[in-house]
């Protein structure tokens, strides 16, 4: 489970399906959400190509930003693509 701690960290918690079916509404949340240094991963239920080109991209604007607690669905993405190196422990 994903814990916020506001004085030092401000997180913001997906889940559901992680897809291209969202990827527009993902896109719009994700670009409106205020700044936040940690994503929390442990909710989301499936994750495509979609989701994942959404994540890549949000780490690429922002080096620091923290992909934390991945669920199953993201772990085995990750894994498969080798790109376990960018999620944070």
């Amino acid at each position: 489970m994903c814990s916020q701690h506001p004085e030092t960290v401000s997180a913001l918690n997906l889940g559901g399906s992680f897809t291209i079916e969202r990827a527009a509404e993902l896109r719009e949340l994700l670009l409106q959400q205020p700044d936040f240094s940690t994503l929390c991963l442990a909710a989301i239920a499936e994750i495509d190509c979609a989701g994942l080109q959404l994540l890549l991209a949000l780490k690429r604007q922002h080096p620091e930003l923290a992909l934390v607690n991945p669920s199953a669905a993201v772990s085995d993405l990750f894994s498969r693509l080798q790109l376990t190196h960018l999620l944070s422990a």
